[in-house]
Parts: C-alpha cells; sequence; structure tokens
C-alpha cells in the first residue's frame, strides 16, 4: 500500500502513528455513490483494521450494500480533531453470514469493550442478515498539525 501526505501544510503521520489513530474507536467513514440515482452518499461505520484492510458489516438488503455491490470504488476518512488519514480504495462485499458474525463480535469489543451482554447477542443474532465490507486501500494519505 501507498503511504502519502493528505496536504503539503501539514506533516504526514508515521506509519506507526496511523496505526495507533486506526486502532481508536472512531468512525470510519466511507463515501460512494448512491446506486439508485448516482449522487454522493457518506456512511459513518464501525470497523477494524488489519492487515491493510478496513473490516465492516451492514445490512445486507441496505443502500450501502447495494451500492457498494454496484460500483465498488470508495472514498474513505477516518480522523480526529488534529490528524487523520484517508484515501480511494475498492469495497468488496461478502455475503455469508458466519463471516459477518465474526466481524460484528470483533466491533463490538472494540466499540463497546464487549461482545457479551443482552445488546451485545442481539446485534450478533442480527449479524445473521448482513453483509461484510472488506476495504482496501489504494493509498492512504495522513496529516497531522
Amino acid at each position: 500500500m501507498k503511504f502519502r501526505s493528505a496536504d503539503p501544510e501539514f506533516a504526514p503521520m508515521h506509519e506507526s502513528e496511523i496505526s495507533e489513530l486506526l486502532n481508536q474507536p472512531i468512525y470510519l467513514r466511507v463515501a460512494m455513490i448512491n446506486e439508485r440515482d448516482g449522487t454522493p452518499l457518506v456512511h459513518p461505520i464501525w470497523y477494524y483494521y488489519e492487515d491493510g484492510k478496513f473490516f465492516a458489516v451492514s445490512n445486507s438488503s441496505g443502500s450501502k450494500i447495494r451500492s457498494l455491490k454496484k460500483n465498488p470504488e470508495v472514498y474513505f476518512l477516518v480522523d480526529i480533531a488534529d490528524r487523520g488519514v484517508r484515501g480511494r480504495a475498492r469495497a468488496k462485499v461478502i455475503d455469508d453470514p458466519e463471516y459477518a458474525k465474526k466481524v460484528t463480535s470483533r466491533n463490538l469489543i472494540r466499540y463497546m469493550g464487549s461482545a457479551e451482554g443482552p445488546e451485545a447477542k442481539d446485534r450478533i443474532e442480527l449479524a445473521r442478515n448482513y453483509s461484510v465490507i472488506e476495504i482496501t486501500p489504494h493509498f492512504v494519505a495522513s496529516w497531522k498539525a
């Protein structure tokens, strides 16, 4: 994967800083083209990042999945007040309920601290209706103030 500076006025982050940022429980925002009318869509989603890819889930019958199946090219952003990463990527939709449960469990631990308890169990059960979204960046551009 290619790493680059996002803005000539700011320093790029080192790979260790990028990893630290991407391991915080903050949203990944994914921009895509609406499959119905070609307008832009931006969705905040829970994710984890591993081996150069973002992993997320979404309802298999929702607009996000339909749009990504029609056009898998996306733009992504993860940022906090003084730093962030962004870039172009390709999204792969995988319709596998068991895989969706695994990704959901991992994201529950990341964002809620546990995959146990009634709310977590309900979300894992709902994952049978989800598809996994694997997002592979073409490049990652970073900045820090």
